[in-house]
This record gives structure tokens, sequence and C-alpha cells, in this order.
């Protein structure tokens, strides 16, 4: 058997360079680069303003349902709201203190302290489930804190302005 390959026929001539455009062409190819990114740097900017709008509106209804809940039992429950102000405090100097002291050990431990299953469970039995139930309870207590806040802001200004008419 016998083959023979012709490689010259197959080889592709070299691509010749294409002359760049030189003077106002380069200009105008400049220009509409940059064109091109400050329109896209608005539409970022746009998308970022639209979700920053959302994410106030968003909170801004969460309080708002913390307000109205505070308001709806505060006949049957006046102290509620005052004593959420004073509790938010309280849990949040709990929670820091906690955390505090679960990254003093860990930076007390050598970096390969949770490297292996065991330690790494005995770390999360000893510190996951505080650290969990404390923050969902200032997820829940820290809402109510700050509506009750502003519900008395609210009431105050109603006040005032009651003041102001009669």
């Amino acid at each position: 058997m016998n083959f023979q390959f012709d490689i010259a026929s197959s080889a592709k001539p070299a691509p010749t360079a294409v002359p760049f455009p030189v003077g106002d062409n380069v200009l105008d190819v400049l220009k509409q680069i940059l064109d091109v990114q400050r329109e896209q740097l608005q539409q970022i900017l746009d998308v970022q303003r639209e979700h920053l709008h959302h994410a106030r509106m968003s909170s801004q209804e969460n309080l708002a349902r913390w307000r109205n809940l505070l308001a709806r039992w505060h006949e049957q429950q006046p102290e509620f709201a005052d004593q959420c102000k004073s509790a938010y405090p309280v849990l949040e100097k709990a929670y820091v203190q906690m955390l505090s002291r679960m990254t003093q050990e860990l930076a007390e431990q050598d970096d390969d302290t949770l490297d292996n299953e065991f330690a790494l469970q005995e770390f999360i039995d000893r510190f996951g489930m505080k650290v969990g139930q404390m923050s969902h309870l200032l997820s829940v207590v820290g809402p109510l804190s700050e509506a009750a806040h502003q519900l008395d802001e609210i009431r105050k200004h109603e006040a005032e302005q009651k003041q102001a008419k009669g």
C-alpha cells in the first residue's frame, strides 16, 4: 500500500494585513465605541435605580404591615410596641456578644480546626442553632421596633397638627 499526501494544495495563503483606517475614520470608530459604552452604562444605572426603588418600596410595605399590626392590637396590648422598642437593643446586644464569643473562639484555634467532620459538627451544634434562632428573633422584633418608632412619630406629628389647628 502506498499513500501519498499533497500538503501544498491544502495550505491556506497567509492572511494579508488589513490596512487600519487612519485619521477621521479612527476618531469616528472611537466615538461610536464611546457612545455605546455610555449607553450601556446608562442602562446599568437605570436598572440599579429601578432595583433600589423596588427595594425601598418593599421595605416600606413591610414596615407598613408591622405598623398596621401594632395599630390593630394597640387597644388590647398597649404596651407591646414599647416592649418591642426596649427588647430589640437587648436582643441585639446578646446577638453581638454571641457572635463575638464564636469568632474569638475560632480566632484562638488553628486554621485547620474545622477541617474534619467531627469538629465541624461540634461547632455547628454549639453555635449554629443559637445563632440562627437569635437571628430570626432579631428579624421579627427589629421591624416591629422600627414600626413602633415610626408609629410614635406619626402619632406625634398628628398631635402637633391637631394642636396647630385647635
